[in-house]
Formats: C-alpha cells, sequence, structure tokens
C-alpha cells in the first residue's frame, strides 16, 4: 500500500513538470524591432534640361541720340529721340544645364523675344535757324518727327544660381548671367510735323531708314522658386532682370543714302527688360530618385 503511494506521487511530479515543460512553450519571448536602416539620400547632380515661356516688358535707356547733318558743324550726333516707348512681348526659352549640388547649379539658355513695336518721337538741333529741314533753332522749334519701328531681341545667356534649401518641395533660388544678345530693328520710318508751317520742309512728309542688326554684351539677375513634381521634374516660377548694352538703332533714310551717306545713323543707349516666366526642369539622370532600403526586421527570442 505504501509502495502504491510512492508510485503515486511520482507518477504525479512527472505530470506536473510535463505540464509545465509544455507551459514554457507556449509563452513567447519578446521581440525587439530595430528601426529600417536608412541609406542616405545621394545629392541631386547631373544634368538637366528645361523649358520656360512668359512676358517681357522693355524699354529704352534715356538720352537716344542720332547723327544728323548740322549746316555749319557738319556731321554731328547730336539729334535727340524722345519719348520712344517699346510694347511688351512673349518670351520663349530653353536650355541644358547641371546640378552640381543641392545648392548650387549652372545651365546656358537662349530665350527669344518676339516682336515688339516701338514708337516715339525725334528733333534735330541745329547751330543756326532757318528754313532747313525739321530745325531745332534758336527761334524755337521749327517742326519733329514721328517714328515708328519693330525690334526683336534673342538673349544668350550662361548662368548660375544659388538654391537656399527645400521646405515641402519648395526650393527658393538666386542667380545671374552674362552673354550676349542678338538685336534686330526693322525699317524706321519718320513722319515729319512742322510746328509752325512754312518754317520747315514738307508737312507730313515720311522718309524710311534702313534696319541694323547687331550683336551686344548681355547680362542678367535672377530670383524665383521651383516645386518638385517628382523626383525627375520640378515646376519653375521666375523673374528677370535682363540688360542689353547700347548699339545701333538704324541707318540713313533712304533720301540720304541717294546722296552719298552710309552706316548706322540713329543709336540707342542701351535695353532693359524686366521679365516673368514659368516652366520645366527636367532631370536627364536618376540621380535623387534614390529610396531609403529597409532590411528585415530582426526579432529576439
Amino acid at each position: 500500500m505504501r509502495s502504491f503511494k510512492k508510485m503515486s506521487l511520482v507518477a504525479a511530479a512527472l505530470m506536473a513538470s510535463t505540464a509545465m515543460v509544455q507551459a514554457a512553450d507556449l509563452i513567447t519571448a519578446p521581440t525587439h524591432d530595430l528601426p529600417p536602416e536608412v541609406v542616405p539620400v545621394a545629392a541631386s547632380t547631373g544634368w538637366y534640361i528645361r523649358g520656360d515661356i512668359g512676358y517681357a516688358s522693355q524699354d529704352y535707356r534715356d538720352d537716344t541720340r542720332f547723327v544728323q547733318v548740322d549746316p555749319i558743324a557738319g556731321p554731328t550726333l547730336n539729334g535727340i529721340i524722345a519719348g520712344s516707348e517699346l510694347d511688351s512681348s512673349f518670351i520663349l526659352k530653353g536650355g541644358i544645364g547641371y546640378q552640381v549640388n543641392d545648392y548650387f547649379r549652372v545651365d546656358a539658355t537662349v530665350a527669344y523675344h518676339g516682336d515688339v513695336d516701338s514708337s516715339g518721337s525725334s528733333r534735330s538741333i541745329f547751330s543756326a535757324a532757318g528754313p532747313v529741314q525739321c530745325n531745332f533753332a534758336a527761334i524755337g522749334e521749327l517742326c519733329n518727327f514721328s517714328d515708328e519701328q519693330e525690334l526683336q531681341t534673342t538673349v544668350f545667356l550662361a548662368n548660375a544660381y544659388v538654391d537656399l534649401g527645400t521646405v515641402n518641395g519648395f526650393t527658393p533660388y538666386l542667380g545671374g548671367g552674362i552673354g550676349a544678345a542678338k538685336v534686330n530693328y526693322g525699317r524706321l520710318t519718320n513722319t515729319q510735323n512742322c510746328v509752325t508751317p512754312g518754317t520747315c520742309g514738307v508737312d507730313g512728309l515720311t522718309e524710311s531708314h534702313d534696319n541694323v542688326s547687331d550683336t551686344r554684351f548681355a547680362w542678367a539677375l535672377h530670383a524665383g522658386a521651383s516645386y518638385d513634381i517628382n523626383c525627375k521634374l520640378k515646376a519653375d516660377v521666375g523673374y528677370s532682370y535682363t540688360r542689353i548694352e547700347s548699339g545701333g538703332a538704324f541707318a540713313y533714310s533712304d533720301t540720304q543714302v541717294a546722296l552719298g551717306a552710309s552706316g548706322v545713323q540713329g543709336f540707342d543707349q542701351g535695353i532693359d527688360i524686366h521679365s516673368g516666366t514659368v516652366g520645366l526642369r527636367y532631370a536627364l539622370g536618376d540621380a535623387g530618385c534614390h529610396t531609403p532600403v529597409e532590411h528585415p526586421q530582426v526579432v529576439y527570442k
């Protein structure tokens, strides 16, 4: 009887230990999820192309002058063009650039400014009074000219920009550029207006001056902001001030050419252009499109 009780106690102990082992197997060890390892994103370097459209306001610098034939002094650069104005125009711009790093980039652009009309008035200053055609004599202004002409410019620039950091996809920037401008003037027509009839030439007489084209130094200042549409495409909104240096504006009139005159008669003192554009910049490579690499979670038991 005593032996049977001992055997029962041993059996119960074995069953209890087995249950404890099974219960221990059911308990899951705590896990520790490590954050994914992030590989730093490469700087957004590489080539890009750009295209922009916009609108520009153009204006002449003051003190535009032309050569006139003074009855006493001969040819002198003292004719005055006053009140000339340029209409606004559209812009088409394209270029290719390189993003050096997240804060600096360069590009080369060509901007075509559509034809604009130039209108204004001009007058001569002679050292002697008299009814010589369209004088501005000591006795007062005898007559003036009404001038009409067209102008078209194409600007080539090498530019550098500083990107000021990106916040929520927006990147403001400042920049500048230097280059050249091809300035194409159309034929100039001027109509003589006599203030006092009989004191100048034929009232209402219209003459035509030949066109002039030349290439000049140009420079520009830029400001704007871009927005990341995706890792390759950016929208761009910008403002530019462009300065085109002085040059020829028109040749001698047909009448003067028939009398032996040649070359450039009128000169502008430079052109100022204020322009606003919207456009797109597209990265040609995959730089900037890398994503963080997530490694499998490590579980510790």
